[in-house]
């Protein structure tokens, strides 16, 4: 339940400073810093998935399903 809490403020961040943007005003230092660490957790999460997917694709041929459903369970 903390991990869904997360995802929910940090998609609160990101459509308060995305209004924010639109509407001209200035975005913090505090806000930029903010998103590039968020841009940089999921760059990394994107970067990890790619490579559990190519290990498990030559390694565990079909298993790859199973991580599938592990990521949509945990996405609810």
């Amino acid at each position: 339940m903390a991990m869904k809490k997360s995802k929910e403020e940090h998609l609160e961040f990101l459509i308060a400073v995305d209004k924010k943007r639109k509407s001209g005003q200035k975005i913090s230092f505090a806000e930029e810093t903010r998103l590039a660490t968020l841009l940089q957790q999921h760059s990394d999460n994107v970067q990890s998935f790619a490579e559990k997917m190519a290990h498990l694709k030559e390694f565990h041929p079909g298993e790859e399903k199973v991580l599938l459903k592990e990521i949509e369970y945990s996405s609810r």
